[in-house]
């Protein structure tokens, strides 16, 4: 087919809570979850607590362990595709937990 009869279609879609506009792909997951991205975040924070933790508590320590590799594999690529980010995010954390780790230097001479 030639490229001079495609046409480009833009979807336009509104959000089920509220009504903002969003231009999702076509046929992709978010066209048809309905939710622009505020609260697209709300919905999976809701699904991770309501449907995935419980599912993963009733695991056996075996398939537990096997998500766990899986999810290792797949933040290793993360880090491997993002080396810059990670180590942002490291240097974030080390400082706002070092006070906690840190052993107490001076003795109260009270």
């Amino acid at each position: 087919m030639s490229k001079t009869f495609y046409r480009d279609v833009q979807l336009i879609i509104f959000c089920k809570v509220c009504k903002v506009p969003y231009r999702p792909q076509r046929y992709s997951f978010f066209a048809l979850l309905g939710l622009c991205h505020k609260h697209r975040g709300e919905y999976y924070k809701q699904w991770y607590l309501n449907r995935y933790l419980p599912f993963f508590a009733q695991l056996s320590p075996e398939q537990k362990q096997k998500y766990r590799d899986r999810r290792y594999q797949v933040w290793k690529k993360w880090v491997a595709a993002n080396v810059t980010r990670r180590r942002a995010q490291a240097l974030k954390s080390y400082h706002l937990n070092k006070d906690k780790h840190r052993a107490r230097k001076h003795r109260s001479t009270v």
